[in-house]
């Protein structure tokens, strides 16, 4: 009985010396976060096309809005080149049109409004398309953003970017606290590549001829597309 106790006695402290000598180890972890931006050139752009009118009949303000929307449609098509497939309907709505008389709402008629948006291969075809949808009366254009078809190989760069700036943080702690990096234990993927965008300025610029005519500008930019990364780092 006695040998048994003994026995048992030395196998708690060999287990308990084992778990000392665990708890005493050098190594660690820290866990550190890294960002990117790249910057890159559009190829592409996108706007919207509305139209509204108020006529006396609702079928009446729908043909007048399908008119100008069908005109809009032939300038691009035929003049621009754009494919019927780079022209989506957004919306076609029909409502009553009121006014208020005397606090009283008067109903004035019916109002039409639709809109479709365009994708065009070709940003320097802005301006000129912009100038030549001006020329139709009830027509709006807007929403102009730019874009670019292929961002491959630009998230790939921010993913490793993104990667690499996690690393250096990481390096720059572990010098702070007398250690070294070691192995990445796990890596987080917090957000995937996203691109900012903004709209796009246009404006009218007066020519200096005799006959006053406009010409519409348009002031590109530089896409922005960002990633982040959380990184988990064994330290020693």
């Amino acid at each position: 009985m006695k040998k048994a106790l003994i026995s048992l006695l030395a196998l708690v402290v060999l287990f308990t010396s084992c778990s000392t000598v665990a708890s005493n180890t050098d190594s660690g972890t820290i866990s550190v976060s890294g960002s990117s931006t790249i910057y890159m050139e559009p190829d592409m752009a996108s706007f919207t096309v509305s139209a509204e009118a108020t006529k006396e009949t609702s079928e009446e303000a729908r043909g007048e809005t399908d008119r100008i929307i069908n005109e809009a449609v032939s300038v691009l098509t035929e003049k621009y080149g754009v494919s019927v497939d780079d022209i989506k309907t957004n919306y076609l709505t029909l409502s009553p049109e009121y006014s208020y008389v005397d606090n009283q709402r008067v109903l004035v008629g019916q109002r039409g409004s639709q809109s479709i948006d365009i994708s065009l291969s070709d940003i320097n075809q802005i301006g000129p398309i912009v100038e030549d949808l001006a020329k139709i009366n009830g027509i709006s254009v807007g929403s102009i953003t730019l874009d670019k078809k292929d961002k491959t190989a630009e998230i790939e760069e921010a993913r490793v970017q993104a990667v690499q700036d996690a690393l250096k943080k990481a390096e720059t702690y572990a010098n702070a606290l007398g250690k070294e990096v070691g192995d990445v234990v796990a890596l987080n993927d917090s957000s995937s590549p996203v691109p900012y965008n903004k709209g796009l300025r246009v404006e009218a610029t007066a020519f200096a001829a005799a006959d006053q005519s406009y010409s519409t500008n348009f002031y590109s930019y530089d896409l922005t597309l960002s990633d982040n990364v959380n990184l988990i780092i064994e330290i020693q």
